[in-house]
């Protein structure tokens, strides 16, 4: 059970990573809470068998890393981009995986509140009123897409750079880095 204190421990935990608590804060930080007591884990705590899918790109996301303890760079944070207030968490070990999502923001009816209006909601509601839980299956994860050592490497036959983790696309037989074989985010300048 997720208590006003544990919540307001772990909102400001996310608080202080992120800089400071906005909406997606408050829904980020009670929606990781939810989904580690739904798969059993102690907040606080590093759990190496959990890996987070994070299926938006804004605040939420390091509300649920600073909950989770799951990161990009352990590989045991995972970035879907799809827009949606969703977050999967996934036992590696069970199998077991439940996916969490903001009921407020699958909502049609506008919710007009203050942030300081929503934190307070954010405490005094059950969990269960405030997200949609559904069992899911993780498809299976590439083996070089698993948290641990780097699995593997090569050098892109373009730009010579190194790309780890089969990360590269081979084109006539020769591996060549994303960057140089689709639009790259950069221009190089001269």
């Amino acid at each position: 059970m997720i208590t006003k204190e544990a919540y307001e421990e772990q909102l400001a935990k996310a608080k202080e990573f992120h800089g400071e608590v906005c909406g997606g804060i408050a829904i980020g930080t009670k929606l990781a809470m939810y989904g580690m007591d739904l798969m059993g884990l102690e907040l606080n705590t590093r759990h190496k068998n959990l890996m987070v899918f994070v299926e938006i790109d804004r605040c939420m996301a390091d509300a649920v890393q600073s909950v989770t303890k799951c990161s990009m760079g352990k590989r045991s944070l995972k970035q879907m981009y799809y827009g949606k207030f969703g977050v999967t968490f996934y036992n590696m070990d069970t199998k077991e995986a439940i996916r969490v999502s903001d009921a407020d923001a699958n909502s049609k009816e506008d919710i007009c509140e203050t942030k300081d209006e929503m934190i307070q909601r954010f405490k005094d509601t059950p969990a269960e009123e405030l997200f949609n839980v559904e069992k899911v299956k993780i498809r299976p994860i590439p083996e070089a897409q698993m948290p641990g050592s780097l699995h593997t490497s090569t050098f892109c036959s373009v730009c010579g750079e190194k790309v780890t983790d089969d990360r590269h696309l081979v084109r006539s037989g020769r591996p060549i880095c994303k960057s140089c074989a689709e639009e790259s985010y950069y221009e190089i300048i001269e």
